[in-house]
């Protein structure tokens, strides 16, 4: 068995963990921005986001740690890590993002209120205008059945019986 590492070893190598969690679920929620949300599409995220995370473990354990070996601390760590990115920094980030592109795009939502959709009506009316002079409308036939007199008459008038 391997000797314990110091404890301030072993908290230097939690907070290198959180810091990689912490990056990992950044990484895994751009991606979720760039290919959308879906039940199929989070379980392949979710899945390559958990390669990532044991690859890192392993990665950071053999080369950075002072224990040398993946050891438990770092994996609660990493999902700790992880767990804060999603529930702490994720909730403001989206409201700050939505804030900016709302921002961004209040000029073309302004163009399209106050000069396009205008402008679109005034074309379309124009062009009624032009179909209706040019072609005028010709009454088109009656399709479908002729209309039906308001009597139903059940039996014919030779075989009625009275009693």
């Amino acid at each position: 068995m391997a000797a314990a590492p110091a404890a301030a070893a072993v908290w230097a190598d939690v907070l290198w963990c959180l810091g990689l969690g912490c990056l990992l679920w950044a990484v895994r929620d751009g991606a979720e921005l760039l290919v959308g949300r879906g039940p199929v599409r989070c379980f392949v995220l979710d899945l390559l986001a958990f390669t990532a995370a044991a690859v890192l473990l392993v990665g950071f354990s053999a080369g950075v740690s002072a224990a040398g070996l993946a050891r438990w601390y770092m994996a609660v760590g990493l999902a700790a890590g992880a767990l804060a990115w999603q529930k702490a920094i994720v909730p403001p980030l989206h409201v700050l993002t939505e804030w900016i592109v709302r921002l961004l795009l209040a000029p073309a939502r302004w163009g399209r209120r106050y000069i396009a959709v205008p402008l679109r009506k005034a074309a379309c009316a124009r062009l009624a205008a032009l179909k209706k002079r040019c072609c005028p409308r010709r009454p088109r036939k009656k399709a479908g059945k002729s209309k039906k007199s308001g009597k139903n008459q059940l039996q014919k008038k030779s075989k009625i019986l009275y009693n």
